[in-house]
């Protein structure tokens, strides 16, 4: 058996300790990695608080879905449009489906005048259904 007292240790090794930096790198990249891959981003696109109402249904399949945000902003498929735009994209959907129905899905808090472009804009491009999207409204009982 060795006692306590005889273990030398090596010469230096009292003088000047260090703590080793590879480990610590290490474990910062595998935190990295682990939050990288945990993180989820959502992909929301254009939110918009749709109004509420009690005889809403659902959407159909033959559709286009323009979008008018809460500042005005009419968008499809995330991307900016001018009344121009609305004009020619519907025009094109008429033109391959004279049956499309156009649903506007307008945030709440939008300029009612944004909408009336909007629709007029559709209706001036040949298309005969237009709708407005909306949220099932819960009626409270009395």
């Amino acid at each position: 058996m060795i006692s306590v007292d005889k273990v030398q240790l090596p010469a230096g090794s009292l003088k000047n300790p260090e703590i080793g930096m590879a480990p610590l790198v290490d474990v910062i990249f595998l935190l990295l990695i682990f939050f990288m891959v945990t993180t989820v981003f959502p992909d929301e696109g254009i939110i918009v608080d749709k109004p509420g109402a009690e005889q809403s249904s659902r959407l159909i399949d033959n559709k286009l879905l323009i979008t008018i945000d809460k500042k005005g902003d009419v968008y499809f498929n995330k991307q900016p449009l001018t009344l121009a735009d609305i004009k020619r994209l519907v025009k094109n959907e008429v033109i391959k489906n004279p049956d499309v129905v156009i649903i506007v899905n307008v945030d709440k808090r939008a300029m009612t005048e944004q909408l009336i472009y909007v629709i007029d804009a559709a209706k001036s491009s040949g298309a005969e259904k237009i709708g407005i999207a909306t949220d099932r409204k819960v009626v409270d009982a009395f």
